[in-house]
């Protein structure tokens, strides 16, 4: 359990508390801080050092990125949001904060109505387990089934195999309409 006064001591510093609050929000990497707070790597870096090392805040990997999380909760939290509305930069924070996550479902809607259109002649998601899958469809009965994060509809069209209804999701409208599409030819 970190302890009350160093927490205390490391949030007392503007740069620290923005970051704890932002981390709070949503887990962000370090590049997306920046441009969130509009500073420089290293400080960034420093500042989460200071703030994992006490354990507010958590670190794991994905990909080439370190993504940074929020560990503060209950009244050191609470604390926190409340000198946090003392910050002149708060709104602003919590706008470019909105940006980000804006900027990361558009970038992957792009890549993935970069796709629409071209699983099927260049890559087919699930191709090591399509024999499993057509398998499993004749032997389970099924009313009603969601295939969330559609694509193409592939595995949609196996469901509709056996199901009665299938309701196919897909984030990207692209998607969306070239599985429509398939859906059609395929009957």
């Amino acid at each position: 359990m970190p302890s009350i006064l160093n927490s205390l001591k490391l949030l007392s510093d503007p740069t620290r508390l923005r970051l704890l609050l932002l981390l709070a929000e949503e887990d962000l990497s370090v590049a997306e801080l920046q441009e969130i707070l509009g500073m420089g790597q290293s400080r960034i870096s420093t500042q989460l050092a200071q703030l994992k090392k006490e354990g507010l805040v958590a670190t794991q990997r994905s990909g080439k990125n370190n993504i940074y999380s929020g560990q503060a909760t209950g009244d050191l939290l609470e604390i926190a949001r409340k000198a946090g509305c003392e910050l002149a930069e708060r709104d602003r924070d919590l706008a470019s904060l909105r940006h980000i996550l804006r900027k990361r479902k558009d970038k992957a809607r792009a890549y993935f109505d970069q796709l629409a259109g071209k699983f099927g002649r260049h890559y087919v998601p699930g191709r090591s387990w399509k024999a499993l899958a057509e398998g499993l469809l004749k032997i389970l009965n099924y009313e009603v089934v969601a295939d969330l994060g559609a694509g193409e509809g592939t595995l949609s069209q196996l469901l509709a195999q056996r199901a009665k209804q299938v309701i196919a999701v897909d984030h990207s409208r692209k998607m969306v309409s070239f599985g429509k599409k398939l859906a059609r030819e395929h009957g």
